[in-house]
């Protein structure tokens, strides 16, 4: 049964869509652990902090079909959070000992953090197809009654005549300032974390050598 009105399959989708509730879901939230793990060794191989062949591996093995949800959510319960039965499966996953360089330097926060960035910027681009195909229906209708006459309202009341064409306007101006606000939001809001251990990321070997010791959050760009 649900457990509350999104999960209602009457009443689900006049709070939330499909959609949204896909980005938000358990398999897509594990999917963005993978992924931000699978950034992490790819980066850290590349630069030699750990072995290119664990990289590699690692990888290789983040992929959310090999991870046992079931399992997971045993985990989780036991430890109260998902991360670390992620990184768990995916070092069972990997060859020879090499998944141990899973998660090298990197501390739950900065994973479940920065998954959560991957899962808001995807909310942020459905909100923001919504709000551009909203604003192109309300621009059509502007031209086309805006010689439509009707009666305009001031505190509750009947007041002086309007057009149709002038009332979607305006409701259009405050559309695409949303949008706007949605623009200026993303370079601001879309920030990854990693700090390490209470952020000092001194279990980096040679982390400062890279720049990582004076900023611990770094925006995303492209995909």
């Amino acid at each position: 049964m649900p457990a509350s009105i999104i999960d209602s399959s009457i009443l689900g989708n006049i709070f939330c869509t499909d959609d949204m509730r896909q980005v938000w879901s358990d398999e897509n939230r594990t999917a963005k652990y993978l992924e931000v793990e699978k950034s992490l060794a790819s980066v850290q191989g590349r630069l030699g902090i750990i072995p290119r062949d664990a990289a590699d591996e690692i990888v290789s093995n983040c992929d959310i079909a090999k991870i046992d949800m079931d399992e997971l959510r045993a985990q989780t319960e036991r430890i109260g959070y998902p991360v670390l039965g992620v990184v768990s499966q995916l070092n069972a996953l990997c060859r020879d000992g090499l998944g141990e360089y899973c998660h090298w330097g990197a501390t739950t926060q900065d994973i479940t953090d920065t998954a959560t960035i991957l899962q808001i910027r995807e909310g942020l681009e459905i909100v923001d197809a919504d709000l551009t195909a909203i604003s192109g229906l309300l621009a059509g209708l502007a031209r086309r009654y805006r010689d439509v006459p009707v009666i305009g309202r001031s505190n509750l009341q009947q007041a002086i005549p309007v057009t149709f064409g002038f009332k979607m306007a305006t409701i259009l101006a405050g559309i695409e300032r949303h949008r706007e606000r949605l623009a200026q939001l993303r370079p601001r809001v879309l920030m990854g974390e990693f700090g390490g251990a209470c952020g000092t990321l001194a279990s980096i070997k040679n982390g400062t050598r890279y720049g990582t010791r004076s900023r611990k959050s770094v925006p995303f760009s492209g995909s």
